[in-house]
């Protein structure tokens, strides 16, 4: 499977969502792309703001979990969730890390996929 590939199926995922508004998601490389096809994957995902982080976060695994298959879920190391597009754009610039890296990180061009409404 390539990335394309799982972009395509998690579009379709999230898209056939009915409990979880997901209105865009991104994939980041992991590691600093020191790991070839592993990627975070940060969500936009409005209807839970407000919701505890790691509800959140469990959520959208459930959700991995029901419809990708094991060998797609491989490709997804962490998954970060955000209320809005505004923060997953700015969150993407940092590939979804939490943490401050120091000026040699190489930033990865995270590409955003928007969802069209349902």
């Amino acid at each position: 499977m390539d990335k394309d590939l799982l972009v395509e199926k998690l579009k379709v995922l999230f898209q056939q969502e009915k409990e979880i508004t997901i209105d865009a998601f991104g994939l980041a490389p992991a590691y600093g792309g020191m790991v070839s096809n592993s990627f975070v994957l940060g969500v936009s995902a409005p209807s839970m703001a407000g919701d505890e982080q790691p509800d959140k976060i469990q959520k959208i695994i459930s959700l991995l979990f029901s419809g990708l298959e094991p060998e797609e879920r491989r490709w997804i190391d962490r998954v970060r969730v955000y209320d809005n597009v505004k923060e997953l754009k700015k969150q993407a610039q940092n590939d979804f890390e939490e943490i401050s890296y120091n000026d040699n990180h190489t930033s990865f061009e995270t590409e955003l996929f928007k969802l069209d409404a349902a």
